[in-house]
């Protein structure tokens, strides 16, 4: 797949800096540099407002295909934390057939089909056998994401499989529960740890002076873990939209970003927009703030919503709502991020 060139955007100094690096900016306090690409539209932002005033916006559900029925609380957390952490880029290359596996019966794609690949791992176990996970190889990891299509980054997602239950392993006594207990079940604190302790879960990026922390896994992990407890957690409603490849397609469609016309031919055109380049940064970076802004006018408006909901109603949208077909392209960046 081609690639989209890309200026060095490598910050060399400025009020930004802090010992050679950029400071943090808040994804939610203000837009994407409009050079790099995308902007928001404050005319859709309104039109939604007005459209969405009457909506309710549901708590998302994780009940679909593929998980384990019958776990909760300490099993279900590891399979959360090992499963999460690759459940990122299941698009095919161009040219190539969607990856899908069978399981119980039925044909999954997508997130159910990277769920169903771990559950099917487990055979009948009724939690992850964290050493059989750390011993994953190549061949191993061919065998777990046996299905059909193409499923790109087969030897990495093996190996960061590994990685996440050797860490869960050897920092957390193996148990991601003790992570949940040392953050006190607060979603903002396990987000933190699962970032700082286990591979994978850091997303972070460093461009044109900014210091960007997108945390989409980590947030996705959090959620998860929190669905299937038996103790109520704290901060979850505090989360962002998860910047992935549904939500800006869905944004983009409803004319809430708009991307430069370099921008959007490398999109329609399905070129690979490469890792941490300033336009990929900006898809993700617009389509927190974007969604911050909407959750804010809606709750301006006294709709009940919060990041986590609007989510879910725009990640349904684009997936499964009636008008999915007709949203276009959504950007291809072959990573693990997200």
């Amino acid at each position: 797949m081609p690639s989209l060139p890309f200026e060095n955007t490598s910050p060399r100094g400025g009020p930004h800096l802090e010992e050679g690096k950029p400071l943090l900016t808040d994804l939610r306090s203000q837009p994407p540099p409009a050079r790099w690409g995308v902007e928001i539209s404050a005319d859709a932002v309104a039109a939604l407002i007005r459209q969405w005033r009457g909506r309710s916006f549901p708590a998302p559900r994780f009940d679909y295909p593929g998980p384990p029925s019958g776990i909760r609380d300490e099993p279900w957390f590891d399979y959360a934390v090992l499963s999460v952490s690759v459940l990122a880029c299941l698009w095919p290359p161009h040219n190539s057939q969607m990856w899908s596996i069978r399981h119980e019966g039925q044909r999954l794609t997508d997130a159910p089909a990277l769920f169903g690949a771990i559950t099917r791992w487990m055979g009948n176990c009724t939690r992850p056998d964290l050493g059989s996970f750390s011993e994953l190889g190549r061949v191993h990891a061919d065998r777990l994401f046996a299905g059909r299509g193409v499923l790109q980054m087969t030897p990495e997602r093996g190996a960061r499989l590994s990685r996440v239950a050797t860490a869960v392993t050897e920092r957390w006594a193996g148990a991601a529960l003790h992570l949940v207990e040392e953050a006190g079940w607060d979603g903002p604190t396990v987000v933190e740890l699962l970032a700082r302790t286990i591979p994978g879960y850091e997303d972070e990026a460093a461009v044109g002076g900014h210091r960007l922390r997108f945390r989409k896994l980590a947030h996705l992990a959090a959620s998860l873990m929190a669905s299937r407890s038996s103790t109520p957690w704290e901060g979850m409603d505090s989360f962002p939209v998860y910047p992935d490849y549904m939500l800006p397609r869905a944004l983009r469609h409803l004319g809430v970003l708009r991307y430069s016309p370099r921008l959007s031919r490398a999109v329609d055109s399905r070129i690979e927009i490469p890792r941490h380049s300033p336009e990929e940064v900006a898809i993700r970076w617009a389509t927190v703030y974007a969604g911050h802004l909407l959750v804010e006018a809606l709750r301006a408006e006294g709709v009940s919503v919060t990041g986590p909901r609007l989510d879910y109603f725009l990640w349904w949208e684009a997936v499964l709502g009636a008008d999915a077909s007709l949203m276009g392209e959504h950007h291809r960046t072959v990573t693990l991020d997200y």
